[in-house]
């Protein structure tokens, strides 16, 4: 699939960069195109090789830059090692294990992520994705390793510890979703970096566009759950483009979603191999069924090899004449050849569309906001008013909605709709003017000092002492040893801040947020009350500016302008 999307990029493209697994195929590929390779070297990525106008990089996606060659051999345990290389094994899966779930806060230079630091220092404008990521985190086989744990756990026996330790670590590295999570996140921030214009997943349905009743698996039982794990894998990720799509960057998500038996990559006959290990032809033994026993057996090598006519699929391996005939017939899996999807991909790269794109089924069909809700919400937001006047206590978060800082905010923003009332007053005051008053009114009021501790979030007074509860979400105590920075995170995530610095945020948020409603006010007039702009923040009767401090709204605009929240298919 990479050779097809290869042959047609390269008359479009002034560069193309590749990516395979390994040096080996990578190399193979750029042969077919240019005979005259270099060898290179990036002062991150490491190692290159470059024909002309394609270079050509290898290494794991999944994996860190210092561990993107590393093979599943060599974290493979089996039980044959010795002390000293099982130690060097594990100290090898755990880091591993740290590259796959993104468990590292801090990414020194050779822990950072390949795929993101190929994106970022490679600044494709197009990416063209046909690695069968489903296939790559699914056949990790988290259900052997289910299997094994719960083995364990019926067992009697007392089990060595160490046994146990290399267990937890298989299951680890092979957490399909969390792996998948991580990988994405790499992908979005990666793309993101190097504000890439278009990025095609060539994806996969898991079966070949089969069902549930497929009766081709990769040797398990039927129906297999491996299988049916790639296509939950599958799945998982076209929703995750489907939302990296609606994100506020540049960059265009489309998914082709093959859904039939991708051929082929050659024809030819020679040696088989099986998961890259040639088929020894031996000589069989037999046993009675009578004794209720099939004994473990050796056998004799014929002294040959399989040798005969395939064809070589790619990603599913090589097929012989027959079952290639049976795969590919009518009623089956069918088939489709590289070059009509890379014809489909670019047709979506320059803009034409083939209707063939995933995200972009998806968002036509999904149902979004309704007219009838935006009567609704009106409705819900009076009667809550009217119940809000007959409480005791305002209805401002009760940190159920989350994250801790939209509650941190809308405490915030209610303590200074408390003691300004309106932006216009908040923009006019000082700094320490609007501290002092937060913090006047929070230490005066009991209850609400009481209201916001009680729900999680922590209260900062100006000369730094924290208050809160057992509830504080942001950290949860007890912390130890926590730095200056640590301190300014946790305020910004989660507690209500009445320093001067953060009074100095809210005046600047009151004279920016009143400049949009000033221009909005001023464009609704010169426009005779058009349809230009939303009337948030307008007085519906005569179109002036509302300046009243609304703690949602006020909220909604932080989330939008300074988080870069928006919703960006707004209906």
């Amino acid at each position: 699939m990479g050779r097809a999307v290869l042959r047609r990029a390269l008359p479009l493209s002034r560069r193309v960069m590749i990516v395979g697994l390994r040096e080996d195929e990578v190399r193979d590929t750029l042969t077919l195109f240019n005979r005259q390779i270099r060898e290179a070297k990036h002062p991150i990525l490491g190692r290159y090789l470059k024909a002309g106008r394609v270079w050509g990089f290898w290494g794991d996606i999944f994996m860190s830059v210092k561990l993107k060659d590393l093979s599943k051999r060599d974290i493979r345990i089996d039980g044959s090692e010795s002390e000293e290389e099982l130690r060097r094994k594990r100290q090898r899966r755990l880091e591993a294990i740290e590259d796959l779930l993104g468990l590292l806060k801090e990414r020194r230079r050779g822990r950072q992520n390949f795929l993101r630091a190929l994106l970022k220092y490679l600044k494709p404008d197009v990416v063209v994705d046909t690695v069968n990521t489903a296939t790559a985190i699914a056949y990790r086989d988290v259900f052997t390793s289910i299997n094994e744990a719960y083995a364990l756990l019926r067992s009697e026996e007392d089990v060595p510890s160490e046994t146990l330790a290399i267990l937890l670590e298989d299951i680890l590295l092979e957490l399909n979703i969390p792996i998948l999570l991580n990988h994405t996140m790499n992908l979005q921030n990666g793309l993101k970096e190097a504000g890439t214009k278009i990025y095609v997943k060539v994806g996969t349905t898991g079966t070949g566009g089969m069902g549930w009743n497929i009766p081709y698996t990769h040797g398990e039982d039927k129906p297999s759950r491996v299988l049916l794990n790639k296509s939950a894998v599958a799945g998982a990720s076209t929703l995750l483009y489907v939302l990296m799509n609606r994100d506020d960057t540049e960059t265009v998500v489309k998914e082709i979603k093959p859904a039939a038996m991708i051929g082929w990559k050659a024809i030819s006959r020679g040696v088989i191999r099986r998961r890259g290990e040639e088929v020894v032809l031996r000589t069989p033994k037999s046993t009675p069924l009578g004794f209720g026993e099939i004994p473990k057996v050796e056998t004799e090598s014929r002294g040959e090899v399989l040798k005969t006519a395939y064809i070589d699929t790619g990603e599913n391996g090589i097929f012989s004449l027959e079952e290639f005939r049976a795969i590919t017939d009518l009623g089956q899996m069918e088939m489709v050849t590289p070059e009509d999807i890379a014809e489909i991909i670019f047709l979506e790269i320059t803009g034409k569309s083939t209707g063939k794109d995933v995200v972009g089924a998806i968002e036509s069909s999904i149902l979004g906001p309704s007219y009838r809700a935006g009567f609704m919400r009106e409705d819900a937001i009076r009667l809550l008013e009217k119940y809000e006047k007959a409480s005791p206590m305002p209805s401002v978060a009760f940190e159920i909605l989350g994250p801790p800082r939209l509650s941190k905010l809308l405490f915030e923003a209610h303590v200074l709709r408390e003691t300004f009332g309106t932006l216009t007053r908040l923009a006019e005051a000082s700094e320490r003017e609007i501290s002092e008053r937060m913090w006047s009114k929070l230490k005066e009021d009991e209850a609400l000092m009481s209201y916001i501790t009680s729900v999680g979030i922590g209260v900062l007074s100006p000369d730094g002492h924290l208050y809160y509860t057992e509830a504080l979400k942001v950290p949860t105590p007890p912390v130890y040893g926590f730095s200056d920075e640590d301190v300014e995170t946790w305020a910004f995530r989660g507690w209500v801040d009445t320093r001067e610095e953060n009074a100095r945020r809210w005046r600047y948020r009151a004279l920016m947020y009143l400049e949009e409603l000033r221009r909005k006010h001023r464009e609704l007039n010169r426009f005779n009350a058009s349809s230009i702009h939303d009337r948030i923040g307008i007085s519906p009767r005569n179109l002036n500016v509302d300046d009243r401090i609304v703690p949602g709204d006020l909220v909604r605009w932080i989330f939008i302008h300074e988080d870069k929240g928006r919703r960006t298919r707004p209906y």
